[in-house]
């Protein structure tokens, strides 16, 4: 999973603003509180939690957008979002979690952008195959990602989805799953067994096997 620039950024972003420029580079406005602020996370700091999270984060955005790559554009631009709210951020709180609806939100106001901006129909079954590779069902069920599998798919709410992407993909415990979406761990659990349950019958019915 590739390395996300914000990282990078951040850094230097935090340069500019010890140097007494009082605005981010790009335009984000700086809050006069955050700067006298010690409980305020520095963009150091947000860097190395960005980081740390970037494998959850992709996850809770490829539950909303259903596109592998487009998930990591969106967390991109989650977290330039963030930059400019470090001053909101509760250090005593969970980054993940916070960060991580943020992330939800941008990826739902994408997400009603490209139905806004749908001229043809996107079947899963009549998807091209660059286009099937992109789908998060291609991570979870790699060549077998397509069609049924899918709709399966598609059909879990993104709750659901990001349990399930958290727990197959990236190898989550229930603890982190739970931690990330702000849910109980009982309820994490609970999503990724049901889903499981349905991508297997999916799988069995089409003769490919249950290894979800």
């Amino acid at each position: 999973m590739r390395k996300y620039a914000i990282v990078l950024m951040a850094s230097a972003f935090w340069k500019h603003w010890r140097k007494g420029m009082g605005r981010w580079p790009g335009g984000f406005a700086l809050e006069s509180s955050a700067s006298t602020n010690p409980g305020w996370l520095s963009p150091d700091a947000f860097a190395s939690r960005l980081e740390e999270s970037r494998h959850a984060l992709w996850c809770i955005a490829a539950a909303v957008t259903q596109d592998r790559e487009q998930a990591h554009d969106v967390v991109q631009e989650a977290a330039m979002i963030a930059l400019g709210k470090l001053n909101e951020f509760n250090l005593g709180t969970s980054f993940v979690a916070w960060m991580g609806q943020i992330v939800r939100f941008t990826a739902l106001n994408e997400r009603r952008r490209q139905v806004r901006s749908r001229s043809v129909a996107t079947d899963p079954s009549v998807m091209g195959e660059s286009v099937a590779e992109r789908s998060v069902g291609f991570a979870i069920a790699g060549e077998h990602a397509s069609g049924d599998v899918a709709d399966a798919l598609s059909g879990l709410d993104d709750v659901a989805r990001a349990c399930l992407l958290m727990r197959t993909v990236v190898d989550m415990s229930y603890k982190q799953i739970a931690e990330a979406l702000d849910i109980p761990e009982g309820t994490a659990m609970s999503h990724v067994h049901r889903s499981r349950q349905q991508l297997r019958k999916v799988l069995e019915a089409r003769g490919t096997g249950g290894g979800v």
